[in-house]
Order: C-alpha cells, then structure tokens, then sequence
C-alpha cells in the first residue's frame, strides 16, 4: 500500500510537471501531510524557490539551464535548491560580485532577505561602490579577484595591449589573468606580471599592480629582468638566495 502510494504521487508528479501539497492530498484524497512528505523525499524531490516553496517537482523533471535554473508556469526551480543557496552559489560563481538587483534580474524573484541573511552568517562579503551595495563571494582569494574587477568596472579603467592598440581587456580576460596568476611559482608570478606591463607600456607597473593585487616593485622588477634577460631560466630564486643548506656536523 505504501509503495502504491508512492507511485500515484510519483506519476501524479510526471502528469503535472509541478504540484502543490493540497493538489496531492486531494489526488491521494488523504489528509495525512507528515505520510506524503515522506513519500516526497523518497522521491527525491524538489521545492520551488519562488512561491514560498509552494509548489514540488521530481529531480528528474527539471531541464535546468547552464545557470541552473529552471521555470514552469512562471514558477521558479533551481538545482541548487533554496533562494538562498542558489545566491550563495550564484556568487561564488561570479567575475565580479552581485548587487540585489542583478541577483532578482536573474533569479526573477527579491533576494533582498537571502542575500542579508548570508552576509550576517558571514557567508559572503559585502561593499559599497558609489550609492550601491554589491555582494562577494565569502573566499578570501575569490572574493579579492571579484572586487579588483568590479573596481575597473567602476571606475572604467581602461587597459591597453599595447602602445598601437586601444583594445580593452574583458571582464573575462581579466578573469582569466587572475585564475592563471595563481598557479604560478613566486618567479614565474613576477615575469608574469612584468610581461603584462611591458604590453601595456607607460603606466603598466601601475595597472598591473593593481588588477593581480601586487607590489608595483614586483612588477617592475620582473619587467626590467624581462627586458634585460637577467634571470635565470630553471631556478625560482636566483643561485644564492633564500634560505642557506644546514650542513650536519660530523
């Protein structure tokens, strides 16, 4: 009888795309909500973020689109989950931070309430640019990445390639400088940045600095080793630096 149950709720389910607990009850003529929210989970069920989680659905139903998200009958799904974890994931996912407007553009519902509750929970970060409060990503190096980018946003900092080129470095190169700067040893990090601004030309040490968060020292320095061919290519410090050998007595 408990495995009849299931079924009926299960096809009721596939039948409708999205149902409520009364539309269940009603089909089940039961009354019983603690049995059917059993035989939901079994299921392994879904709840709408929009609608209060009025409405459910089955794991499979969903075709989510690549932000994970989907929708029927204007009623909102995600593979995340709740409203407030689908933000939470939503930023970490991001290149340069949300403001709650950006966040209720996509999600199609206020995320006013999740977004404070997270940024209480110290979940993620929070700051003000100009008027208007943009949320981060709670990851320390995450978070750094996102507001250098949402800094030259601001400030509509334009990066050049080279002395003959106006083109301006997108949101997701600038990205991408980031993530691979990262995975790079203490020398490579330093030629790295001096071979950016030595694209850039006049003022490169400056803007570099600032976008990989750097000493702009350490930019020049790299830039001038580059330039003059002064380093060498298979040691991360050069022969003699760092810590001295500890030789055992005899």
């Amino acid at each position: 009888m408990e495995d009849a149950k299931k079924q009926l709720i299960r096809n009721f389910i596939l039948q409708n795309k999205i149902v409520t607990l009364d539309e269940i009850k009603k089909h089940l003529n039961s009354n019983v909500t603690m049995t059917i929210m059993r035989k939901l989970n079994d299921l392994s069920y879904l709840s709408s973020y929009s609608h209060k989680g009025k409405y459910y659905t089955l794991g499979t139903v969903p075709k989510f689109s690549d932000k994970g998200l989907w929708s029927y009958n204007s009623v909102y799904f995600s593979k995340y989950d709740t409203l407030k974890n689908t933000c939470y994931q939503f930023l970490n996912n991001s290149q340069s931070g949300y403001t709650t407007q950006d966040m209720d553009q996509m999600l199609n519902v206020s995320s006013r309430l999740p977004l404070l509750n997270l940024h209480k929970e110290e979940k993620i970060f929070r700051a003000k640019f100009g008027s208007t409060f943009v949320y981060f990503s709670g990851n320390k190096q995450l978070k750094q990445q996102q507001i250098i980018i949402r800094e030259s946003q601001h400030a509509n900092t334009v990066f050049t390639i080279d002395k003959l080129s106006t083109q301006i470095i997108t949101d997701e190169l600038k990205a991408a400088i980031l993530l691979f700067y990262c995975i790079l040893d203490e020398k490579q990090k330093r030629l790295y940045a001096g071979l950016e601004s030595l694209k850039i030309g006049h003022g490169g040490d400056t803007l570099i600095s600032k976008l990989l968060s750097i000493d702009p020292d350490t930019v020049s320095k790299g830039r001038k080793e580059l330039a003059n061919n002064n380093f060498e290519k298979d040691r991360v410090r050069k022969q003699g630096a760092g810590r001295p050998d500890v030789k055992k007595n005899s």
